[in-house]
């Protein structure tokens, strides 16, 4: 019978919404967590624009745990809440950083804050990317100033195109913060059909505090002379010296 699932999904969508509806009628909104297969994860609010006029977006990020995103977004608008015309300004919170703000283009948020439009029923709404201080600043950000285009926007493009690359869409790596900063990944290998690691400087040395798992897109993104990593045999790895575009193989 095709329609088995159709209740189940239509019970999911409510309870999802009462989970909303019941986060802005305790707490002023709701924070919504995408984690998509390609692009990096990026988050956003729902129902500031009841408070504000406007939502809040946080795009990548991934120095960030999720724990310290809602972290975050509670520390930023219980400022605004003090006072509105701080968005203007560059806000701390806690241990975690300095934040600023700037208008989001809405070709971005047309692709990204979708559940803000179900929610309220609406199909425009001024959206504010949460942008975090140079120590804390990773690649996987993107300028949502601009208007998206994928050609521009090589960590993101997969928001609106197809996966391309010869292995799994979900494919993910095991990575440090300097590589995520844009220094060049120095070796790498591939450990599973779907999982990888790529360092900035030797894998043994790296802090396990600065380890983090990216997507695969992102880290292409990145820097796309890791596509060779694509090719590569399982248990099989890549080396070279920084910023070369010479690969060597291990062993």
């Amino acid at each position: 019978m095709p329609c088995t699932n159709t209740p189940i999904i239509m019970n999911k969508e409510k309870e999802y919404l009462k989970l909303i509806k019941s986060n802005i009628d305790d707490y002023g909104y709701h924070v919504t967590i995408v984690k998509s297969e390609a692009e990096p994860r990026y988050a956003y609010t729902i129902g500031l624009k009841n408070l504000f006029g406007y939502e809040l977006i946080f795009a990548g990020g991934i120095y960030y745990s999720k724990d310290e995103l809602f972290q975050i977004f509670n520390g930023l608008v219980d400022s605004l809440k003090v006072n509105p015309d701080l968005i203007n300004e560059k806000l701390p919170v806690d241990n975690l950083g300095t934040f600023s703000f700037s208008k989001t283009h809405s070709s971005w948020n047309s692709l990204m804050v979708l559940g803000v439009f179900d929610y309220f029923d609406i199909d425009n709404i001024e959206v504010m990317q949460v942008i975090p201080d140079a120590d804390h600043y990773t690649k996987d950000i993107p300028d949502m100033t601009k208007k998206f285009n994928q050609s521009n926007e090589p960590i993101w493009q997969w928001l609106s195109r197809e996966w391309t690359y010869n292995v799994p869409v979900n494919s993910t790596v095991i990575t440090n913060i300097d590589g995520l900063k844009g220094q060049a990944i120095t070796e790498l290998m591939r450990w599973e059909n779907d999982e990888w690691e790529m360092f900035a400087g030797a894998g043994p040395d790296v802090d396990k505090k600065d380890i983090r798992v990216a997507s695969l897109g992102t880290m292409i993104g990145i820097d796309d002379s890791l596509i060779p990593a694509t090719n590569l045999a399982i248990g099989k790895g890549l080396w070279r010296e920084d910023n070369s575009s010479d690969w060597n193989s291990w062993g």
